[in-house]
């Protein structure tokens, strides 16, 4: 179980900060029902925390319901924050070199490798050198 630490700032349109405003905390553990565990009144800073011990993937929202003078507003975070690895995305071409095919980072879905970038780095210092 991992405790993590949530916190909201609610602000006016102009960012000045919002205090003595609830804000409800929820969770869900699908992304779709959500539960409220707990509601916090804003400081005069316009924050709001709580903390939450969470297991396994969580979805959370920080919401404030809205008053005769200000409209409602919510937020949403993941836990684990999601992550784009670039083993994700396949490489253009391979060498069969296992070093040399390893994915450095992605564009538009494809691996751009280290021999990519190899390649890129010598045509640009012979660019340079003619």
């Amino acid at each position: 179980m991992t405790s993590l630490k949530l916190i909201a700032r609610l602000t006016d349109s102009g960012g000045a900060p919002l205090s003595g405003k609830p804000i409800y905390f929820y969770y869900s553990t699908d992304g779709e029902t959500w539960i409220n565990f707990v509601a916090v009144v804003t400081d005069e800073n316009g924050y709001a925390s709580a903390t939450y011990d969470a297991s396994g993937k969580t979805w959370f929202k920080a919401e404030f319901k809205g008053d005769e003078q200000y409209d409602p507003v919510s937020a949403t975070a993941v836990w684990p924050p999601p992550t784009t690895t670039p083993s994700s995305c396949s490489p253009l071409f391979r060498t069969g070199v296992e070093l040399l095919d390893q994915v450095v980072f992605c564009v538009g879905g494809y691996g751009v490798t280290v021999f990519a970038l190899l390649v890129a780095l010598i045509l640009l210092m012979l660019l340079v050198i003619l």
